[in-house]
This record gives structure tokens, C-alpha cells and sequence, in this order.
């Protein structure tokens, strides 16, 4: 068993580049994963699947999110076509997001999938684990007065007898 411990890419040749801890020996050790398949055109979304479940790549690459992957060989494919890095994560960053204005009942259930998975790593990303030095148990938020506050029926104290 492996713990991915970070992901990167190389340009020059397209690869991929993998850090993890090959937990039966304890040592750190890195693989290098030629893009041979990746051009200028080409979905990214099909690459990172056909990665994760190649026989040879999958065991490391089952803990690395589809995301994550998508991203890194985005960031390789603007490269490609000649942007330079940070115009390739920028386009990696918005072809990655969720538009919270666009009403995903409107979409297929392929795109439903990615939007989930798109969402659900940003949450990951953002969780405050029990095991993180900032985590605290109960946090309470004063989110201000609201003075639109409107009494309901069913919330009142007043108990009717029928």
C-alpha cells in the first residue's frame, strides 16, 4: 500500500510526477508517469481515468482525485500551447470550478458527476479535520441581527387546546 504525499508535472517530455511513501518499507520514493497520450486537444477528463485505472498505476493513483489530476494535466496542456504557467493554472482553475449561478438541473448526468466532484474536493480542501491544530469542537456564530425575523403559527409558545 502507497500514501501519495504530493503531485507535480514535468513539461519536457509531458509527465507526471508522483511522491509517496511505500508504507511496508517506510521509504519515500517518487514515479514518474509518461503522458504519452496528452495533445493540445485532448479531453483531459478520459487521460486521468484511463490513468487511474491502468493495472500499473493503480494502487498509487486511487487516493489522488480525479480533480487533481485533471488539474496537473490541464496545467501540461497549456504548455502545450504555449501559455505560460500561470496562465496554465488559471485555466486549470476555471475550467475546475462551478459556476454558482448556473443551475445544475439543467445538466446531464456526466456533467452532474463532475460538478459533485469539483464541489466535493473543494470541501475536502477546506474541512477542518479533529486532528488539525486549528480545529475547535463547537463553534458558535452570531450571524447579526435580522430584523426581518417574522413569527410563524407553528413557532409560537402558545399551546391551543382542540
Amino acid at each position: 500500500m502507497y500514501t501519495v504525499k504530493c503531485c507535480g508535472v514535468k513539461f519536457k517530455p509531458a509527465t507526471l510526477l508522483v511522491t509517496y511513501v511505500d508504507n511496508s518499507t517506510k521509504k519515500q520514493r517518487c514515479r514518474s508517469i509518461p503522458i504519452k497520450k496528452l495533445k493540445e486537444s485532448t479531453n483531459v477528463a478520459r487521460i486521468a481515468e484511463d490513468l487511474k485505472s491502468t493495472q500499473r498505476h493503480r494502487t498509487l493513483l486511487n487516493t489522488v482525485s480525479q480533480a487533481q489530476l485533471e488539474r496537473l494535466l490541464i496545467t501540461i496542456q497549456g504548455h502545450m500551447k504555449g501559455n505560460t504557467l500561470e496562465q496554465s493554472l488559471q485555466e486549470a482553475k476555471t475550467k475546475l470550478s462551478v459556476d454558482p449561478e448556473k443551475d445544475l438541473n439543467l445538466l446531464g448526468t456526466r456533467e452532474i458527476e463532475r460538478a459533485k466532484l469539483i464541489m466535493n474536493e473543494s470541501f475536502e480542501s477546506h474541512r477542518i479535520k479533529p486532528e488539525d491544530p486549528g480545529f475547535q469542537y463547537d463553534i458558535e456564530v452570531d450571524f447579526g441581527n435580522n430584523d426581518d425575523e417574522r413569527s410563524c403559527e407553528w413557532d409560537s409558545d402558545d399551546q391551543e387546546e382542540f
